[in-house]
């Protein structure tokens, strides 16, 4: 599939198997004056432990910023309950930047629950250890619209912790386009 996010985030996936996936995308920041672009890699191995029930998982995102000579990423473990109509992922990664490696893990829960024949709610959130005094989260609820060739998310995305001084909501508006077989088996 093809995923844009308010125009500028832009990545596609592509099931090799039913448990492989490779991605890659770009945020074309060069449109603005050739401002720094970051470019990235993102495969995943996924295992069903018990189908429609429980999934564990092991990805990766492995980028660069082209014009600043900067790697970034972070490797990740993840596990599933649920199907595709309802379920909960926890997931825990280590983010690195410029060859250095966090001192605290990044931590996410999400979940979806469909809520009609062509509606879901949403939510995914992050603890992300900034350094071993700081942390900041970000809590996020929305929806998906799902057509015969299209998925549309929106929703809210909300930081929070000690730093951030009053209340932000950051909305979030993005688009999936599959392409190639989609049969599911």
């Amino acid at each position: 599939y093809y995923q844009n996010t308010w125009i500028l985030f832009n990545q596609m996936n592509y099931g090799i198997t039913k448990n492989i996936s490779l991605g890659g995308g770009l945020v074309p920041l060069f449109l603005f004056a050739g401002a720094p672009t970051p470019v990235f890699l993102t495969p995943k191995v996924t295992l069903p432990i018990v189908k429609d029930k429980f999934n564990v998982g092991a990805g990766g995102i492995v980028g660069y910023v082209i014009g600043e000579s900067a790697g970034f990423g972070i490797a990740y473990g993840a596990m599933s309950v649920g199907n595709r109509d309802k379920n909960l992922t926890l997931g825990v990664g280590w983010a690195y930047a410029d060859s250095e490696w966090a001192s605290s893990p990044t931590l996410t829960l999400s979940g979806m629950a469909r809520v009609g024949r062509k509606g879901y709610l949403l939510t995914e959130n992050y603890y992300i250890g900034i350094s071993e005094d700081e942390s900041v989260g970000i809590i996020s609820f929305g929806g998906r619209s799902v057509q015969k060739r299209l998925a549309i998310d929106y929703g809210l995305f909300i930081p929070v912790g000690a730093e951030i001084g009053s209340f932000i909501a950051i909305p979030w508006l993005g688009i999936a386009v599959p392409f190639g077989d989609t049969q599911q088996n």
